[in-house]
């Protein structure tokens, strides 16, 4: 295929910013192709069902399941399931933790989790008259800190990422109690759950670029009104969702204004008068400036190929960190095996390359927001050396 360039993206004055935004585009369509199984849209089979009713009757568990109370929650599963729950279990108090230190506020933890082996078997396991829609590998019942989890995703009955849904339900529930049970918008509460289960979503920015180019875009206030039913429409509603959260939560400053937003929520505040308390925005404000900010970045798709050697090691980084996401609970219960040692000095060597080009170490955090983001952590310009001091990097110059 033969493309193209723009006479900037040829000058060898090109901007950091510039690059590292051709980069992301180069990285996005390098992965465009990817099997949707191998890279699964974050949040399209992981969903909140908040208006259930807690008086709702919950069936049962068959009588081949275990359930047992470890601390204040209470986990359901079939016997022959529990080294797939095991890892679930090990993940859950740390992952809390880091809920409870996103949203600002300690969260009361106790809760219901069920765990079944297919689809079916989880519609019967969900509180009579309200099962999960039929698209969904996870549901949370937030009003009665409830998870129902199945080992096989419908449709596909192949194996779902039980760490990534799980983290999605957790958040639901987490969020639901941080604001104490007061309304929030569809699109928002879908969108902090996507963006705190940590997933790369190379497939949902697939999607949410299609729909920018198509002209396919759903307004927020209409994903609020009625979150789509077509699989097409759920998978555009969750990444448009997703997207305005990153967007939303920027950089440090931004992470501090989302936890006072939380904060007026909790307090009674309608989300409109939070918004505004938080980040002086109305939520059109907001609509607009991240529609604005999409539009900039789609822009950069005509400039793709070139950087060589240097983006084809920041898509293996990225992949490879979404592999070491995807299975960090499971390494540890069992030692690194001759395979995950070299794939990890592959990283190690993918990492390197990075540093090397930007003149100086990231940690990982600043790495994805750099390759995401297309712009340098806060504080750094490549080449040239930062310090940190209380809390902060400072450029030397």
């Amino acid at each position: 295929m033969t493309m193209c360039l723009p006479r900037c993206y040829a000058s060898s004055q090109v901007t950091f910013s510039e690059r590292m935004r051709q980069g992301v585009a180069a990285i996005a369509l390098m992965l465009a192709w990817a099997p949707m199984d191998t890279l699964a849209q974050a949040g399209d089979d992981a969903v909140d069902w908040a208006g259930v009713p807690s008086a709702m009757e919950l069936p049962a568990p068959p009588d081949d399941y275990t359930t047992e109370r470890l601390g204040e929650v209470e986990w359901s599963y079939p016997r022959s399931a529990s080294s797939d729950v095991a890892p679930l279990q090990i993940m859950l108090p740390e992952t809390w933790r880091q809920l409870e230190d996103d949203f600002g506020v300690d969260i009361e933890d106790g809760m219901t989790i069920r765990v079944a082996r297919d689809p079916d078997e989880m519609r019967a396991l969900a509180p009579v008259g309200a099962p999960p829609p039929h698209y969904a590998s996870g549901v949370a019942y937030a009003h009665r800190g409830l998870i129902i989890l199945t080992l096989t995703a419908p449709d596909t009955w192949v194996r779902p990422d039980l760490d990534r849904v799980f983290v999605h339900e957790l958040s639901h529930i987490a969020l639901r109690r941080a604001v104490r049970g007061h309304t929030l918008p569809r699109w928002f509460v879908e969108g902090v759950a996507i963006h705190q289960s940590g997933e790369m979503g190379f497939e949902r920015l697939k999607t949410l670029w299609n729909g920018y180019l198509s002209d396919a875009i759903i307004p927020l206030a209409q994903v609020d009104a009625s979150f789509p039913e077509r699989s097409t429409e759920v998978s555009l509603a969750y990444a448009q969702s997703s997207d305005v959260i990153t967007f939303l939560r920027g950089d440090r400053a931004d992470a501090r204004r989302f936890r006072v937003l939380i904060e007026e929520l909790g307090e009674g505040d309608s989300f409109d008068e939070a918004l505004s308390q938080a980040y002086a925005l109305t939520v059109p404000q907001l609509e607009r400036d991240w529609l604005e900010d999409l539009g900039g970045r789609v822009r950069t798709l005509p400039m793709l190929v070139g950087g060589g050697t240097f983006w084809a090691l920041a898509a293996l980084l990225l992949v490879a960190a979404w592999w070491r996401r995807r299975r960090r609970h499971h390494r540890r219960l069992r030692e690194m095996g001759e395979q995950e040692s070299a794939e990890a000095a592959a990283i190690a060597r993918a990492e390197a390359a990075i540093d090397e080009q930007l003149g100086e170490p990231l940690d990982a955090d600043e790495r994805l927001v750099l390759l995401v983001s297309g712009e340098p952590p806060q504080g750094r310009e490549p080449g040239v050396p930062t310090v940190q001091h209380e809390g902060s990097n400072h450029t030397l110059h």
